[in-house]
């Protein structure tokens, strides 16, 4: 589309003649040379950008990067390249995160195979350094920094990205799709669950209760969860609540539990993961989406953003500084409620007045 553009803002283009004539009947003349069918420009413009050829095809590449961090850690991510890669099409994306002590050179073993047999996907798995795939911002470019990285270098389809992990890979890939829903056509974490949180269950009241985070933002996102009933790093009795909330949503959601399954990467889940990835495709401008955060960080998904925060606040915490002095934290969270109130559009902002606290 570039090329195209330049084309005819070429020296004595049809666009330089529409510009410069004066009369009106050879304008018109000029300018059913240049118009084209909407049709037409839309798929020019969703062309994806050229990529160089490689030569590095049927491998396993490595790579060093240093995060886009103030830390600037260095970390290594390991990649497949399909053996019939051409920057003439584009191409899956699977981007799976180790658990803890592992590394992606390992873990990319996991699914090797699968891929190396379907010949259209690419595997990524980066190494996290310091942070894990935490909650941390650190942890967060580990999987941002390489991902951009491969979809400068390669011609990826944006919208067929997809996300898992297992163990701490199976937190991280599902509280990170959490926090960036719009970036994925799914999420398939293994062994691994979404944020939970001990919350009072009102305002003024001191009793908590266990609650799961960020589930909300998954409306749009295609979930496949899968875990073990006896898995003893994530409690059976949260994931029944993590399940029944997802189950309100009424969003793509699916959810595999082996009863005797523990704390595991489920293998046999390859080819049912694969299929239905054949299935899936982002939507990047969904009509239904869902925002629930604590964290003015990730204040936003698709088309839209939480630009103020106000609200009971629920919890304080204190500390100490290293020169013992006492240091007091508010954060200040919207009480967690139903969207039941107004819908406010003034051209692109939306306002959103939120009532029906519970």
């Amino acid at each position: 589309m570039l090329l195209l553009l330049a084309a005819l803002l070429q020296t004595d283009s049809a666009v330089e003649r529409y510009l410069a004539e004066k009369d009106k009947s050879v304008r018109a003349k000029i300018l059913a040379e240049i118009k084209a069918p909407l049709a037409e420009v839309e798929a020019e413009l969703r062309k994806p950008p050229r990529r160089a050829p490689v030569e590095t095809r049927g491998q396993i590449v490595k790579k060093k990067l240093k995060t886009d961090h103030v830390q600037a850690i260095e970390f290594e991510y390991v990649l497949w390249v399909p053996a019939e890669y051409t920057p003439e099409k584009t191409w899956r994306l699977i981007v799976s995160l180790h658990g803890q002590n592992g590394n992606g050179d390992q873990f990319l073993r996991n699914w090797l195979a699968d891929v190396q047999r379907e010949g259209s996907t690419f595997l990524l798995c980066p190494s996290a350094k310091r942070g894990g795939w935490g909650a941390s911002t650190l942890g967060h470019r580990y999987i941002l920094d390489s991902l951009r990285d491969v979809t400068a270098t390669y011609a990826i389809d944006r919208d067929l990205i997809f996300l898992d992990g297992a163990s701490m890979g199976g937190n991280g890939s599902f509280q990170f799709a959490c926090m960036f829903p719009d970036l994925f056509a799914g999420a398939a974490p293994r062994s691994g669950g979404p944020a939970f949180r001990y919350v009072p269950t009102g305002p003024g009241k001191n009793d908590k209760t266990v609650v799961a985070e960020g589930l909300p933002n998954l409306i749009a996102t295609p979930l496949y969860w899968v875990i073990g009933a006896k898995d003893a790093e994530v409690p059976n009795a949260w994931v029944k609540i993590a399940k029944a909330q997802l189950d309100v949503l009424k969003s793509d959601f699916t959810f595999k539990e082996f009863p005797d399954g523990g704390h595991e990467w489920f293998p046999q889940e390859n080819a049912p993961v694969m299929a239905w990835m054949a299935t899936k495709r982002r939507d990047a401008y969904p009509a239904r989406v869902g925002l629930e955060t604590n964290e003015r960080a990730f204040n936003r998904t698709y088309w839209l953003e939480i630009s103020e925060f106000s609200g009971k606040e629920l919890l304080k915490r204190n500390y100490m500084d290293f020169d013992k002095k006492s240091i007091e934290e508010r954060t200040l969270f919207p009480e967690r409620s139903q969207a039941t109130g107004e819908v406010v559009r003034e051209s692109n902002e939306i306002k959103l007045t939120v009532a029906g606290a519970r």
